[in-house]
């Protein structure tokens, strides 16, 4: 658990620089006037990278949420407590995976919010600095449905042992509420592409 907090601290304070990068640079619409489209290389590099992570990322919580999770509420329910257990460890294990994918995408997307000032004309500008800006509040969403995980976990091993101080409700409602952040991380997600859809209609 400290290694989760101490790596969830350290996206956050990237995801804030990230959005301190994306505001100075909403300060530059004003130094350009409307002309020929333009967009810098490594926006345009960027982009790809992140889209790719983003779509194994989302691919990755859509089988969570679609076939693992029912399966761990299923158990439980049933009092199958060392299966329910067993599963959700199998998919902590993924959890590191998903870490180190939302790092890199945070990476890309500073990428993105620094090269957002060179872009032409002013509202494909605007729409770029609006979909990094979703695609960093979907990051937001994949810490929260990483520390649910791991609160699982810990409720589930309380259950197993016994522990006093476990509350059958519990288990129910992380399950919900981790189904609640991955349907906005997919929602988020899909929004991010329609942006840049949008992005691409501008430019040309």
């Amino acid at each position: 658990m400290n290694n989760m907090n101490r790596g969830t601290k350290n996206l956050v304070n990237t995801i804030l620089s990230l959005l301190v990068i994306s505001v100075l640079g909403g300060l530059g619409y004003l130094l350009f006037s409307s002309g020929e489209s333009f967009v810098p290389e490594n926006f345009i590099e960027a982009r790809g990278r992140s889209a790719i992570i983003a779509s194994e990322l989302v691919s990755d919580l859509n089988i969570s949420l679609l076939q693992s999770l029912p399966k761990i509420s299923e158990e439980d329910k049933n009092g199958r407590f060392s299966s329910a257990l067993g599963l959700v460890e199998q998919e902590i294990e993924k959890i590191q995976k998903v870490k180190d994918m939302a790092s890199k995408l945070s990476i890309e997307l500073t990428n993105m919010a620094q090269a957002i000032q060179g872009i032409k004309p002013v509202v494909a500008r605007n729409l770029a600095l609006e979909a990094v800006s979703q695609e960093v509040s979907m990051i937001n969403h994949l810490l929260n449905y990483n520390n649910y995980f791991y609160s699982l976990l810990e409720t589930l091993k309380l259950k197993f042992s016994g522990d006093i101080r476990y509350d059958s409700s519990d288990v129910q409602v992380l399950i919900e509420n981790m189904n609640k952040e991955a349907k906005e991380i997919n929602s988020i997600n899909d929004s991010f592409n329609q942006k840049l859809k949008e992005f691409d209609s501008a430019i040309n």
